[in-house]
């Protein structure tokens, strides 16, 4: 077959109609190293992890001679299928999850925001809606909360009660109504904190980025993106959320580092408090330099890339294991809506297309430093992130009763061009190779990618999280 499984005489499957599955051959992810085992996959879990000589059953073997094989990645931070101000974002939740799945991650979390327009729980219902048979990996969600009085937490408490346990708070974003003042950040961890929920921060200080923004005299310049928000709004909103974190006893974690003084800030509170933190691969790979070119409008995000000393320091800490996890924060706009605001970089939509490139990007970082990138690749895309979510050891591990969410990989021969999204969008990353091949996936038990490419993309086996 295309995909490279045969049958072999070992027995039948009980229960559900799905074969098992006897992986044989591959280097498997286990205990922080990769050692040689084989692979029982009964009814989408890992059913065994060994040296399996009779399964005791007809199953399907498929031979992974020569790869290594990781628990499926875990991108926790995009942002697909929805609206951003004025823009509808490029990918959808088809093409976000496809490109997610050819390049090993098997999990995506994104986000649900109230408005007032749409409370908390009709944004939910229409994701949920929105997603169904749209997904080729699976979902997890974030929910943004905005309102805060007795009906608002009323609907929060239902949400909760549905199985999600992130929430995503900003100290920024008045004017889209995202915003929370400090004080009314730390009610919602003294609320909620009891309730074992974790609390996703975008921390930019909005006082802090109102004087910034009052001084800058041309908007023409991309640079003036970076300038208007600078590393002191960073580092402020951190040690802020910080403090309230542990007066809380809340379990924490910061979005989107950009700044070494807040990746410092963060592991010292390590000893006292409950909170990990995350960056993104484009502040580990561009720099303000980018914003200074003719079509540097293209390289807006939010945070912005930082000077060359400062993203050279980050690496450095990504290095030396700062971040408990990479994410990219995924937020694709249209070429054309990315061009729309050229001549003032208030109007240009911010953020970057990144899924399809986490894994390579990382990879790459890690072995030119000489470090261990398939090492990097099973904590920081795998076991931590899923422990962050509160699914480890269902998901981002190679173990007995774990979701079979596999990932085969061989690294070496010719590099691949990174594509980060499917979508009509313009490719940061344009010009690097990557060496690392997704040679298969699977997903809870089922083959779905083949040397890097669906072999059927219209069998969408992607699940909402919360709804199983």
């Amino acid at each position: 077959m295309s995909n490279g499984i045969h049958r072999t005489p070992v027995g039948s499957v009980a229960g559900s109609g799905t074969p098992s599955l006897l992986i044989r051959g591959g280097r498997v992810w286990q205990d922080g190293r990769l050692r040689d085992a084989d692979i029982l996959v009964r009814d989408g879990h890992i059913a065994a992890v060994g040296q399996i000589r009779e399964a005791g059953e007809q199953v399907e073997s498929l031979d992974a001679r020569g790869l290594a094989i990781l628990p499926g990645f875990i991108d926790v931070h995009t942002h697909i299928d929805d609206r951003i101000g004025r823009f509808t974002l490029a990918d959808d939740f088809c093409s976000g999850t496809r490109c997610a799945v050819e390049n090993g991650i098997t999990t995506l979390g994104t986000f649900v925001t109230e408005s007032t327009d749409v409370p908390l729980e009709k944004a939910l219902s229409s994701m949920t809606a929105r997603a169904a048979g749209n997904l080729h990996c699976d979902l997890v969600c974030h929910i943004t909360p905005t309102r805060f009085d007795a009906a608002g937490w009323q609907a929060i408490d239902a949400v909760l009660e549905r199985g999600i346990r992130t929430v995503k708070l900003y100290t920024t974003y008045r004017q889209s109504g995202l915003y929370a003042d400090y004080d009314q950040i730390e009610r919602v961890f003294a609320t909620l904190g009891s309730r074992l929920v974790r609390f996703l921060v975008h921390c930019e200080d909005d006082m802090l980025l109102s004087r910034a923004a009052a001084d800058i005299k041309d908007w023409g310049r991309p640079l003036a993106h970076a300038q208007a928000r600078p590393v002191a709004a960073e580092v402020a909103g951190i040690r802020a959320v910080l403090e309230r974190a542990e007066t809380q006893h809340a379990r924490l974690h910061i979005v989107h580092v950009s700044t070494p003084e807040g990746a410092d800030l963060i592991g010292a509170a390590k000893g006292d408090l409950d909170v990990t933190c995350e960056t993104a691969p484009q502040y580990l790979t561009f720099d303000a330099g980018w914003l200074a070119r003719e079509d540097g409008h293209r390289w807006i995000c939010s945070p912005p890339l930082r000077s060359s000393a400062l993203r050279l320091e980050l690496v450095q800490r990504a290095l030396q294991g700062s971040f408990d996890l990479f994410a990219t924060d995924h937020c694709a706009f249209r070429k054309a809506d990315k061009d729309s605001g050229r001549d003032d970089c208030r109007l240009v939509p911010n953020g970057l297309p990144g899924i399809g490139a986490l894994p390579h990007v990382i990879y790459r970082l890690f072995q030119k430093a000489g470090g261990d990138g398939l090492f990097a690749l099973a904590t920081h895309l795998s076991e931590n992130p899923a422990r962050m979510l509160g699914l480890y050891p269902r998901k981002g591990s190679v173990s007995t009763g774990a979701d079979a969410d596999l990932v085969f990989l061989s690294a070496g021969g010719p590099g691949r061009p990174v594509r980060s999204s499917l979508a009509d969008t313009y490719e940061p990353y344009e010009g690097m190779e990557s060496v690392l091949t997704v040679q298969r996936v699977l997903l809870r038990g089922v083959p779905v990618v083949e040397n890097g490419k669906l072999f059927d993309p219209g069998n969408r086996r992607g699940a909402c999280l919360w709804e199983i």
